[in-house]
């Protein structure tokens, strides 16, 4: 087992390099805000919060709030990092949130960073919640079953949106991504997936696996797999390779943050 000094060093690495990764994103000269301050954002925003709270209860309630934060702001300042000093997001009650701006992407990298940084920024408060624990045991024993509690439910979601599922940040990477290598094979993948994703729901009778198919199968029709963000300029298979290594390296580290938490809800 790592040191615990070890994995706090990881952790401020891992903190520098997301603070280096979204230079210049982490303000807007426009001023703009991370939650919409007008009464129907405020509005929203206390919805959503109160339905996590009473649906998991306060410390897993709360902690998936502040998840869904980070990560939306992550998709936020890398807008901001491209230019997009417009850009902001909702929290949407029991759906999580989004992350918006009025105008078009440029380029296919510019639409993969945007992509991946929402679960990428993850990482940094993930492991700097595991490296608190040892550390909060002797100075304050209540906090490790939050601390725990937040790295777990971090790595599990984030995990989750970077599989190639149709809308979720992994289904618009693989768009990016894939479709470098070959024109069809977002169409191929997507298709895949729907139909396992659309297995699982009748072997396990989860009702909300259903609406996920239908969302993949409605945008196949509409797009054929398109990332819906096109055009812009495309990507060298180099530099598809690049963004491919950093989504499944990212995959893996939430995987293995998070991997008490799946197996919980598996």
């Amino acid at each position: 087992m790592a040191s615990p000094y070890v994995l706090l060093i990881c952790a401020i690495a891992a903190c520098l390099g997301t603070i280096y990764a979204l230079r210049g994103g982490w303000t807007s000269p426009l001023k703009t805000t991370i939650i919409g301050l007008d009464p129907q954002g405020l509005g929203i925003s206390a919805i959503a919060v109160i339905a996590a709270v009473v649906l998991f209860g306060p410390v897993f309630g709360l902690s998936i709030i502040l998840i869904v934060v980070i990560h939306e702001f992550g998709h936020v300042a890398a807008f901001r990092v491209a230019g997009h000093h417009d850009a902001s997001f909702r929290l949407v009650p029991l759906l999580g949130g989004y992350a918006i701006s009025n105008r078009p992407v440029d380029t296919q990298e510019e639409s993969v960073f945007i992509t991946l940084m929402g679960p990428a920024i993850c990482l940094a408060p993930m492991l700097l919640a595991y490296a608190l624990v040892p550390f909060a045991a002797s100075v304050y024993p209540a906090a490790i079953g939050p601390l725990y509690t937040f790295a777990g439910i971090c790595g599990a979601l984030n995990f989750f949106n970077l599989l190639p599922i149709w809308p979720l940040d992994g289904g618009r990477l693989t768009a990016s991504i894939t479709s470098v290598f070959h024109e069809r094979a977002p169409f191929y993948i997507f298709a895949t997936s729907a139909a396992v994703i659309g297995l699982f729901a009748v072997l396990s009778q989860r009702i909300i696996l259903v609406f996920i198919v239908v969302m993949t199968v409605q945008h196949l029709i509409e797009t054929g797999g398109s990332d819906g963000r096109a055009p812009y300029r495309r990507m060298s298979k180099k530099r598809a390779w690049l963004c491919l290594g950093a989504w499944l390296f990212t995959a893996a580290a939430l995987f293995m943050g998070g991997f008490n938490t799946i197996l919980r809800f598996i």
